[in-house]
C-alpha cells in the first residue's frame, strides 16, 4: 500500500508540474484557451496528488523515510505551480 501510494504521489506531482508549466508557456504565447485547458489538467492532477499526499501520511503514520519525505515535500509546492500558471493566464488576458 505504501509503495503504491508513494508512486501515485510521484506521478500526480510530476503531472501537475508539467501541465502547469505548459499552461504558462501557452499563456505566454497568447493561446489562452489552450492554457486554461492545461491548467484544468494541472488542477485535476493536484487534486489527485493531494489525496495521495494525505494517504501517504496515514499509511506511514507520519514517519517518512528520506525518499518519501522528498516526494511528500515536493507535493506541497503544487499550489505555487498552479498559481504561477494562473497568473500567466491572467497577465495574457490583459
Amino acid at each position: 500500500m505504501k509503495k503504491e501510494t508513494l508512486k501515485q504521489l510521484e506521478i500526480e506531482t510530476k503531472a501537475c508540474k508539467h501541465y502547469a508549466e505548459r499552461a504558462r508557456e501557452k499563456a505566454k504565447e497568447g493561446k489562452i484557451s489552450a492554457a486554461i485547458d492545461l491548467l484544468d489538467i494541472a488542477q485535476t492532477a493536484k487534486t489527485c496528488a493531494d489525496r495521495a499526499h494525505e494517504e501517504l501520511w496515514k499509511v506511514t503514520n507520519g514517519k517518512l523515510n528520506d525518499k518519501e519525505f522528498k516526494t511528500f515535500a515536493e507535493a506541497e509546492t503544487l499550489n505555487a505551480a498552479i498559481q504561477k500558471a494562473y497568473q500567466a493566464i491572467k497577465a495574457a488576458r490583459k
